[in-house]
């Protein structure tokens, strides 16, 4: 009796170690992801600012006449090296400028161009389609064509053919007016969300997982064994009785 004691108490520490060690498996790696979101989409504010202020003050008139009067310009090809430049020094996946009119957002610039024999390049003057980006980067978009903000980034990633990333976008002003806008896709694929140190989240909940259903079921097995002992204990006790009234 006093070793199934034990051993119950023994299983029921580990059940509950391993659902605590599961939940941490679980929870840290997005609370991780959360933080190291938080952090590239701030970096990346740092550097977009400056870049969308250099460009609003050096290259307005460019940009203005480009979005009245689309073509593959010198200007628009200088503009457009700027942003590749740009991408590749801070290895973002992609650096574009949008611009808003009563027909919605269109491309002006894209770092693509340099590599414009592939699918990822868009032309200046194309639709720009939130059926890949979501509706966070349209509420991003408006708020900054609206007034409200000054620009940021969308906390949700992105999922697509290229990776996982996230969006943040900085104004190009012209004095008082937003011009466009500068947005950056920050790849998240080389962040390690799972992982700190040595120690692989993923597999700290499977391991754990697994071995608190082990416990779980062994322990069940215990008390249904016991169970049965009693009973069949109950039963000889009760099988003895008549036989020594006789």
């Amino acid at each position: 009796m006093f070793k199934t004691k034990n051993l119950t108490l023994i299983l029921i520490g580990i059940m509950l170690f391993s659902l605590l060690l599961t939940i941490v498996g679980i929870t840290l790696p997005i609370s991780r992801k959360s933080d190291k979101i938080e952090e590239a989409g701030s970096q990346s504010m740092l550097s977009g600012d400056a870049i969308a202020i250099a460009m609003g003050h050096y290259s307005s008139t460019s940009l203005r006449l480009l979005q009245e009067y689309p073509s593959d310009s010198s200007a628009y090809r200088s503009l457009c090296g700027l942003l590749e430049r740009m991408r590749e020094h801070y290895h973002f996946q992609d650096v574009y400028t949008v611009t808003r009119n009563n027909m919605g957002y269109f491309y002006v610039l894209d770092s693509q161009y340099v590599q414009s024999q592939t699918e990822g390049y868009h032309p200046i003057g194309s639709d720009f389609s939130f059926d890949r980006y979501g509706k966070e980067v349209k509420q991003l978009l408006d708020d900054i064509y609206d007034g409200n903000s000054t620009g940021g980034f969308v906390r949700k990633a992105i999922k697509s053919e290229d990776g996982t990333f996230i969006v943040a976008a900085a104004p190009i002003m012209d004095g008082e007016k937003v011009l466009s806008v500068l947005c950056m896709d920050i790849p998240l694929d080389g962040i390690q969300f799972h992982k700190l140190w040595f120690i692989n989240f993923h597999y700290v909940s499977w391991i754990c997982g697994i071995l608190f259903f082990l416990s779980a079921g062994a322990l069940f097995y215990l008390h249904y064994h016991n169970r049965q002992k009693k009973l069949q204990e109950k039963g000889v006790a009760d099988l003895s009785v008549p036989e020594e009234n006789l």
